[in-house]
């Protein structure tokens, strides 16, 4: 595959999560996650313009300035948990666990494939596609850490908060 072709591929993925953030902004009738929803759904959005600005680059033969994309979410983690810990009403639980179980298929999935076209990649375009992979590896944390809570399965940032035996 070549550059064109994995930041195609790239953009195929960014565009199906930013989707389903977006379509949660819509479903999720509690604030915080409309917000949580909001922030994820932009910073794939920041994901689209620069891979549709890298391929444009790319399709004229010059080089990608080095702009990737700051992983501006994995900053506001604990600001963004925080506000998640206050009780969401029982109705909505329901709708806010699917779209996060949905969100980290996708963001594993897209995890996966920036880290196997990182390991194939050389260059400045290896670079920028480990910098996504970082990136989306932060994404897969973050929603996992809001579908535990969410879940109540006793897990808090991916340690044992309680024990459900208990």
């Amino acid at each position: 595959m070549d550059s064109q072709d994995i930041f195609k591929s790239a953009l195929t993925y960014e565009k199906k999560i930013r989707d389903l953030y977006l379509s949660a902004v819509d479903t999720i009738d509690d604030p915080r996650g409309k917000d949580l929803f909001k922030d994820l759904a932009a910073d794939e959005q920041s994901h689209v313009e620069f891979l549709e600005y890298s391929l444009d680059r790319l399709a004229s033969a010059r080089e990608i300035d080095r702009k990737a994309p700051a992983p501006a979410l994995s900053l506001a983690v604990d600001e963004d948990v925080s506000r998640m810990k206050e009780k969401i009403p029982e109705h909505m639980l329901g709708d806010i666990k699917r779209v996060l179980n949905a969100a980290l298929v996708l963001e594993v999935e897209t995890s996966q494939f920036y880290k196997k076209a990182c390991d194939n990649s050389t260059g400045q375009v290896k670079e920028i596609l480990k910098k996504f992979y970082e990136i989306e590896q932060g994404h897969v944390e973050l929603v996992q850490i809001q579908l535990d809570h969410a879940s109540g399965s006793g897990y808090w940032f991916n340690s044992m908060e309680i024990d459900m035996e208990d």
